[in-house]
């Protein structure tokens, strides 16, 4: 005869949760509080290891500099020079590059190109739009800046450099930009893809018509030829930013988060100052329950913009996740520093708390765990028991254990708090017909 096992003693999330407020709350929860809070497993897991991905440069200034200064007359090296200064913001001294190769090669397409891609970078728009001018007047097919003028970025400005560029050379790729752009902003998607796919063949080294056809088969709903579209053009120019941000977006809307993050990694590898990317970088991790790499996205945006409302509120609810899975795997004193890493974030934890353990509530269904997942949405219901959102993430947990009964009752709550929620009426319309 086989022994019964003897059950461990287990420690709920809520009460774990509960803990973890107190110590929010009062910082001078004692050593033994925290050690009970890590005891909710019955059965031990392997331990997760929260990586931080830091932004480091590969070569410093000096090397940059040291590398420049040998090779004077080597436009590749001063462009890489000027380009590390404009990644720091030190846009004197990416003028003195500049202008000096400009100097140096008055009529290469290239130097003015670097010049106005540099002003646009630093929101000069008429004097970003007057080197395009210069670079397209020398060659009306350069592909650099007809790809950046295609963009969309800085529109008006870019817009009447192509038209402009487009009259002098109405057998150009400018002509055909023009044109693909004004099919998107009309509407008449069809037109911009035909458009598009003639002009790679008279033009097939331009990756902005790449970059257009996708659009337009975003637009039509053709998303696994949007996506392709937007994966050729980067492969044709890899410093193509809207094709990134166009391919980040894509996947983030398709729900695959991971590829959606490394796709905005790339948007801010090329723009360090890309703020909106950077936030959509840690969203996406954090949407993909990658908790650790969302935190270190959000810390580094906040070296950017320091009072960023949003990761205020989401970069506390990434910390504290991580505190309350370091505790659930036996990692009190790492959970303690997480927790501290919240609160240095944003003190206020009535405003992070709840969406931290709706979250918390939503990983847990997802692994299975039903149990902890009722209960961190009951801690949300504590804490702010008008949250419509709450009460439908609990039916949903019900509906996964069959809980059928529950879960209608669940919905109905949320939908009295919340009268608009079409999830929570969804829900409802599936438990009927089942």
């Amino acid at each position: 005869m086989e022994a019964t096992p003897v059950p461990k003693k287990e420690v709920s999330v809520f009460q774990l949760s509960n803990e973890l407020f107190d110590y929010t709350n009062k910082m001078n929860t004692s050593r033994s509080r925290m050690a009970r809070a890590t005891r909710y497993l019955s059965t031990p897991q392997q331990k997760k290891e929260v990586v931080r991905i830091e932004s480091k440069a590969k070569y410093t200034t000096t090397d940059y500099e040291s590398a420049a200064a040998k090779a004077p007359y080597d436009i590749r090296a001063q462009r890489q020079l000027g380009m590390h200064y404009e990644q720091t913001h030190d846009w004197e001294n990416a003028k003195d590059v500049y202008m000096r190769v400009l100097t140096q090669n008055p009529l290469n397409p290239d130097a003015h190109f670097y010049l106005g891609n540099m002003y646009q970078s630093m929101g000069d728009m008429v004097k970003a739009r007057q080197s395009y001018e210069e670079a397209l007047a020398l060659d009306p097919s350069h592909r650099a800046t007809l790809d950046i003028l295609t963009s969309g970025r800085g529109s008006n400005e870019n817009t009447t450099v192509l038209e402009q560029s487009a009259i002098k050379n109405p057998k150009g790729p400018a002509q055909k930009l023009t044109l693909i752009k004004q099919k998107l902003n009309s509407g008449d998607y069809e037109d911009a893809i035909k458009l598009s796919v003639l002009a790679r063949e008279k033009f097939p080294e331009h990756g902005g018509f790449v970059y257009l056809q996708g659009r337009a088969f975003e637009e039509l709903g053709e998303i696994d030829r949007a996506k392709s579209s937007y994966q050729s053009a980067i492969k044709m120019d890899p410093r193509n930013e809207d094709a990134h941000l166009s391919l980040g977006h894509l996947y983030f809307n398709q729900g695959k988060y991971v590829y959606a993050a490394l796709a905005f990694s790339d948007v801010v590898y090329l723009n360090n100052y890309d703020v909106d990317a950077r936030y959509m970088q840690g969203l996406s991790y954090f949407n993909a329950n990658e908790w650790g790499r969302s935190a270190a996205a959000w810390e580094d945006l906040l070296h950017y913009a320091s009072e960023h409302p949003l990761v205020k509120t989401l970069l506390p609810q990434a910390y504290y996740i991580m505190a309350v899975e370091y505790n659930r795997l036996g990692e009190s004193s790492m959970g303690r520093t997480s927790f501290s890493k919240a609160l240095s974030v944003n003190n206020h934890s009535r405003s992070w708390l709840p969406g931290a353990m709706r979250s918390l509530g939503k990983y847990y269904r997802e692994k299975g765990m039903h149990k902890e997942s009722l209960a961190a949405y009951q801690e949300v219901v504590e804490l702010k028991p008008m949250d419509a959102a709450a009460y439908n993430g609990m039916g949903i947990t019900y509906w996964k254990m069959n809980e059928r009964q529950l879960a209608k009752a669940a919905w109905q709550r949320s939908l009295e708090l919340n009268p608009d929620s079409n999830e929570a009426r969804g829900w409802l319309m599936i438990a009927q017909q089942g």
